[in-house]
């Protein structure tokens, strides 16, 4: 299997599709992944009235490893994954970048972490949004106007 452990992915098709997340479980043996906050789904459990309580329990369904795609880490686009072999080891190759793929991680060089590191400098810091307390107070003056005009109606 292509995907590991800890892998970004895309959900191609289903209810989630299009959304991304990182691979929790992988089951090789029924070619399954299971992503972490995708494909949840609610299991009732009754009590026994003794010792076991009964509970709403949240259950993560493991998704077909042909719905899910690997995301590229250095591309950050869903790609195909090839197999390249140095020497004694096989390394995983993005299809679309061409950049090797180690723990779900880009390997990066020298000169890309300078540039890295000028582009976190240029960045500016967000100043605060703005309050949104005075749209609240608005609309509850409005509703309570509302109120006192139909009972005063009512009353005629």
């Amino acid at each position: 299997m292509n995907i590991k452990k800890g892998d970004t992915v895309k959900i191609l098709y289903g209810k989630e599709r299009g959304r991304r997340g990182p691979v929790v479980a992988v089951d090789p043996k029924n070619e399954r992944v299971i992503v972490e906050g995708l494909n949840l789904y609610k299991r009732h459990l009754k009590g026994d009235g003794r010792t076991r309580t009964s509970e709403i329990v949240t259950i993560a369904k493991p998704f077909p490893i042909s719905k899910v795609m690997l995301v590229c880490p250095s591309c950050d686009k869903p790609t195909r994954v090839g197999i390249k072999q140095t020497g004694d080891k096989k390394v995983r190759v993005c299809k679309k970048c061409g950049k090797e793929i180690i723990d779900g991680k880009p390997v990066k060089n020298e000169t890309e972490k300078k540039e890295e590191k000028k582009e976190t400098k240029k960045k500016a810091t967000k100043k605060d949004a703005p309050k949104k307390e005075t749209a609240k107070k608005e609309t509850k003056k409005k509703t309570t106007k509302k109120s006192t005009k139909s009972k005063s109606e009512s009353k005629k």
